[in-house]
């Protein structure tokens, strides 16, 4: 409204020029200033159309994953398998790289869910019903089998999750039966050649 206010103070200024008399009016000066007060009223308008929420027809709706393999444990088995302090530990192996090792630790373990610290960044806060979710993946891309595996950490009776990704890209999930949570062991394969492979050297139970 600032340049329909300043039409109006234009005009009353003009107004007291001469001896407080004002000048007659003439049709062009009306209509100059309903004008400018007509634009000003349609910018507002289309500013506050702009600001208002879109409908919800009309809103971009999230991409649905469809349907999912069943994860290999539910959140209540992972939910009773942790206890504050569990800790996996991992070789992590990236091809033309030098290994490293990565600590997995759940802390502030609750009812709700808990607290993942994975080095030096921040604990990461996860409810039990997401942690099943990422072991979720399209049913489609799956490929179940089980398997026996034997690592530094151990020997397991697993379920296998082989993941076909794109561009030729498949990861294959091993999860112990008898520890519900995280795989033991996972590795990603492009075309058949071995690019990344994570591995459990050492799994701790934790304490209530």
């Amino acid at each position: 409204m600032k340049r329909a206010a300043a039409v109006a103070v234009i005009a009353f200024l003009a107004a007291c020029g001469d001896g407080g008399k004002p000048p007659p009016k003439t049709s062009g000066t009306d209509d100059a200033f309903e004008a400018a007060v007509a634009a000003e009223k349609e910018r507002d308008a289309k500013a506050a159309a702009a600001a208002a929420p879109a409908p919800a027809e009309a809103r971009p709706q999230r991409e649905s994953k469809g349907a999912v393999f069943p994860a290999p444990f539910s959140w209540e088995e992972i939910r009773a398998a942790t206890k504050s302090g569990r800790t996996y530990r991992y070789r992590v192996e990236v091809r033309g790289k030098p290994a490293k090792e990565r600590v997995l630790t759940f802390v502030k373990v609750d009812a709700d869910g808990c607290e993942i610290f994975a080095g030096g960044e921040s604990p990461k806060r996860k409810g039990w019903p997401s942690l099943q979710k990422d072991s979720e993946f399209p049913k489609e891309r799956v490929q179940a089998r089980e398997e026996t595996v034997k690592l530094p950490g151990g020997k397991f009776d697993c379920m296998v999750y082989e993941v076909s990704g794109n561009d030729g890209e498949v990861t294959t999930y091993y999860f112990a039966k008898t520890l519900p949570g995280a795989p033991v062991l996972f590795y990603t394969e492009v075309d058949g050649k071995r690019m990344k492979t994570t591995t459990l050297l050492q799994h701790l139970q934790g304490k209530d």
